[in-house]
């Protein structure tokens, strides 16, 4: 079996495993059940995947990243708003 088929897979499944969880907290414009500490920690940990997967040329890495990078950085956008927010309410 080629790896690069189970590179794919695995990058399907962990990329669009958040998915639902994403999309019901836009929905309903309520990220509380996501703490700043994990959504700022995770976008990063993606970047740093993403450069990773840049420098060995992998594609899979690279792919998934990016895709998820797309759902998360706007999570991280409306998280940090959220917070803010609540903090100006103080």
């Amino acid at each position: 079996m080629d790896l690069t088929i189970i590179g794919y897979l695995a990058g399907i499944f962990t990329t669009f495993a958040s998915l639902p969880q994403l999309i019901k907290s836009i929905k309903e414009r309520d990220l509380s059940s996501f703490s700043l500490a994990f959504v700022l920690i995770f976008t990063t940990g993606l970047f740093l995947w993403l450069i990773y997967g840049i420098l060995r040329n992998d594609y899979p890495i690279i792919i998934f990243n990016v895709l998820s990078l797309m759902f998360w950085v706007p999570i991280t956008y409306l998280k940090i708003k959220e917070v803010v927010r609540n903090w100006k309410k103080r």
